[in-house]
């Protein structure tokens, strides 16, 4: 289980920053467990701060029942108002109260969503139960029909402090190997997104200290989960596309995550050959935005590895395999230091063999390698050291280098 979800808070006084907001969290809960009906509630803020573990952990310590409906739900107005009416004016089951919880409800599109606003405003009327919506941006266009219709709430990025004391407390737990430097750099690039974090510190547990190195800095609109999750499971052309969009990402990594995740989540045959196909062109025009410096390629490139993964599928999608990092990215990661000496050593070949680097690499290396491997089965290793660092003044771990490159 991810750690993110392993450690998901069950009561609001478990949740991590924001003390104001869960302050306001349990004034709701108070109400809505009263007669009669009350205003929804709009929880936004960035990603990753922990809205939607909120109205979840609001449920579960107060025996509420959840209905919850995200982005890929409003396509269907028809469907939305069949489920979300009748369960609105109906006792939940045991005669429990009802939190109805509609996330993302900021990406709504006015193209594929047409007729939702309408069965949306109708629940906010006619509900019995208590709801919480939950968005990124409180002055998106696109809820603009919900502001006079809601209490705001605001969630704020997640102070270091906070985020420092919750990881230290999971690493106790899960007796993880992780020294206090990985966290302090985990921590400084957090950018106060809680889930972000949880899953760059389970990124490296198990992994190689270098592994950080490929996760840059947090501030990204949306981190790669959530990007995934929009492009894997949305099944809408625009919702996929804008998560591309929204995410600072770049290209090359985001192909290598979505080509990575691809199996966990379609199992069809033809569910694959058609994602694949769509990634392979999406890799070819990006090849050629870059080679020729003609970034409308660009363009082509974002929607086919977006909008075209996600419509891909006619059959089934896994919702329950984690996604992956990339295989790629990881090895790239555990060979970095072998590479960086091999790097060392070609820079004395330049000089010796007054050949440049790329000569070096593509030429020269595999035969010394071919040198050294002979030379130590003919005349041992300590007269072979001693000929290349005479010849080329090469160290034994220079040598050592050598023979372990590709």
């Amino acid at each position: 289980m991810p750690l993110a979800e392993k450690y998901a808070p069950t009561t609001l006084n478990q949740i991590v920053g924001n003390e104001d907001s869960m302050e306001r969290l349990m004034k709701f809960a108070m109400e809505a467990h009263g007669a009669g009906s009350r205003r929804p509630l709009l929880l936004f803020g960035p990603s990753g701060t922990g809205k939607t573990t909120a109205a979840h952990a609001l449920a579960y310590s107060n025996g509420f029942e959840i209905l919850e409906m995200n982005a890929s739900d409003y396509r269907d107005a028809a469907t939305l108002g069949n489920t979300l009416i009748p369960a609105s004016k109906s006792s939940g089951l045991f005669s429990r109260k009802l939190l109805i919880i509609l996330d993302e409800i900021d990406e709504r599109s006015d193209k594929f969503d047409a007729g939702s606003e309408k069965v949306i405003m109708q629940l906010v009327k006619e509900s019995r139960h208590p709801i919480i919506f939950i968005a990124s941006d409180f002055w998106d266009r696109k809820i603009s029909f919900l502001r006079e219709s809601v209490d705001k709430i605001e969630f704020k990025r997640v102070n270091k402090e906070e985020i420092r004391k919750l990881m230290k407390a999971i690493v106790k737990k899960e007796g993880a190997g992780i020294d206090d430097e990985i966290i302090e750099q985990l921590v400084a690039r957090s950018n106060g997104d809680i889930r972000g974090s949880l899953n760059d510190l389970e990124m490296m547990i198990g992994g190689v200290p270098e592994l950080i190195e490929n996760l840059g800095m947090r501030d990204r609109k949306l981190e790669v989960y959530g990007v995934l999750d929009k492009i894997f499971l949305t099944r809408n052309f625009d919702t996929a596309r804008q998560a591309g969009m929204n995410t600072d990402l770049d290209s090359d990594m985001l192909i290598n995550w979505i080509d990575e995740n691809v199996p966990n989540r379609y199992s069809w045959k033809s569910d694959l050959i058609a994602a694949y196909g769509n990634l392979a062109r999406a890799s070819f025009f990006l090849g050629q935005a870059s080679r020729k410096s003609y970034y409308g390629y660009m363009r082509y490139s974002s929607v086919l590895m977006t909008s075209g993964v996600s419509l891909a599928p006619n059959g089934e999608v896994s919702y329950m395999r984690n996604y992956a990092f990339p295989n790629n990215i990881k090895q790239l990661s555990k060979s970095k230091a072998s590479r960086n000496a091999v790097s060392g050593a070609v820079v004395k070949l330049v000089y010796a063999l007054h050949a440049s680097k790329k000569d070096i690499f593509n030429g020269y290396l595999q035969l010394l390698k071919a040198m050294i491997k002979e030379g130590t089965k003919e005349y041992g290793e300590e007269k072979t050291f001693e000929f290349f660092q005479r010849t080329y003044s090469l160290e034994k771990d220079d040598m050592k280098a050598i023979l372990a490159s590709n």
